[in-house]
């Protein structure tokens, strides 16, 4: 009877701790890439560790909701103005400005739908490249229409 408990807090640990090691992408000289868990081989260089962090999910939202979003998102300043002249901003460069932000982070979303095709759609020795250029969409996204949602 006193086995089991020490066999559970013992499998507990075992996996929390294959969970927590990082998953290492090792290039060798002639273009093979391997994944895994473990230190890169010798003759392999370690090119980087890989985000598992689930992708940017695409919200697909009418336009008239993406403008209101951008519009509840907080001011925006025009460039030239001073901190306590609210009053005297003018609505048509603000409205302007929202337009031109939502009309950004709609390319980006239309950019990171491109990337996700490209990164199914690709062979093999490719697949590498497309996930780190889908990888590097998502975080421009992420900073720049995140806080629009």
């Amino acid at each position: 009877m006193r086995v089991w408990p020490v066999i559970l807090i013992l499998g507990a640990g075992v996996g929390t701790l294959c969970h927590a090691a990082p998953i290492n992408r090792c290039e060798f000289s002639d273009g093979r890439v391997i994944y895994s868990d473990e230190p890169c081989p010798s003759g392999a260089q370690r090119t980087r560790t890989v985000d598992e962090k689930p992708p940017v999910e695409v919200i697909k939202a009418p336009v008239k909701e993406r403008a209101q979003n951008a519009q509840s998102s907080g001011t925006v300043r025009r460039s030239g103005q001073a901190d306590g002249s609210a009053g005297a901003r003018d609505p048509e460069a603000d409205s302007e400005l929202r337009k031109l932000k939502v009309a950004e982070c709609d390319d980006l979303v239309r950019r990171v739908e491109y990337a996700q095709h490209d990164l199914n759609a690709a062979a093999e020795s490719e697949r590498a490249s497309a996930e780190l250029s889908l990888r590097r969409l998502q975080a421009e996204h992420e900073n720049k229409c995140a806080a629009r949602r």
